[in-house]
């Protein structure tokens, strides 16, 4: 069983860097790490990052392509040099705990019907009972995403993998042979979205087969870096919203989705 790390990065050198600190203490190590940067030239670490790995076994692919624009094609771009059985994606303002892949091995061994996985993010914020309510009444049908009851009823110290329908793209690790069934959509330009976009698809080719893994904890920093307004990412969610009903609804409610 092997892994490789995409990290899709743009302008967040100091991001980046700590969050590939977190990787070489692992107690695990993955076998591949693969940096799709399409940041400018001022703010690339391949030095550093080549460095930090010169006394390990991990194999480094540091891709620096200002053209690629965009995570999804980030994403897209990062399989064809992927040399291994798992690909997990994870934002470059993310942390992991040191023994974040060796529990995700010792679930994956035992659990070959699992096709992706998340960790459990411990630093995400909590909300109003308003909010919830809110999101439940808005979220059924094509949208429904049961993560947030699933993470405040979950033991965060058991073994046991608890099924969900949608994964946060930021934070996933995907058998491989999923990308030979659904592809990332570069079309759409989706983005906030994607991750569910993704995830219906998914759900379709292996039906009940996507988890959460309690054990395998991070930390989630949200970098202020390369964020939109909140007036131009409302605008853009509310497209991404419309295209991805356009795009995988099947009409069942009538429109009512």
């Amino acid at each position: 069983m092997t892994f490789s790390i995409v990290i899709p990065t743009k302008n967040r050198p100091q991001e980046l860097t700590t969050m590939f600190n977190s990787i070489i203490e692992q107690t695990r190590l993955p076998e591949q790490v693969i940096i799709i940067d399409q940041s400018n030239s001022e703010n690339l670490v391949k030095d550093t990052l080549k460095s930090l790995v010169e006394n390990t076994s991990i194999s480094l692919n540091y891709i620096h392509d200002e053209s690629i624009n965009g995570l999804v094609k980030a994403k897209a771009a990062s399989l064809r040099f992927n040399e291994c059985d798992f690909i997990s994606f994870f934002d470059d303002d993310i942390v992991l705990e040191p023994n974040y892949f060796e529990v995700l091995e010792k679930i994956l061994v035992y659990n070959t019907n699992i096709r992706g996985v998340n960790g459990v993010i411990l630093n995400i914020p909590s909300s109003t009972f308003f909010k919830r309510l809110l999101f439940s009444l808005t979220h059924f049908g094509l949208y429904k995403d049961i993560r947030q009851n699933v993470l405040r009823s979950i033991d965060k110290n058991t073994f046991e993998p608890i099924p969900v329908n949608v994964l946060s793209g930021g934070l996933s690790t995907w058998r491989r042979e999923v990308f030979e069934n659904v592809s990332f959509d570069t079309k759409n330009k989706f983005h906030a979205y994607e991750d569910k976009e993704f995830s219906i698809r998914v759900g379709r080719a292996f039906p009940n087969q996507m988890y959460i893994v309690p054990l395998a904890k991070l930390y989630h920093y949200h970098s202020a870096g390369n964020r939109q307004s909140i007036l131009k990412r409302t605008k853009t969610d509310v497209v991404e919203v419309i295209m991805l009903f356009k795009k995988n609804g099947d009409f069942s409610y009538l429109g009512f989705d």
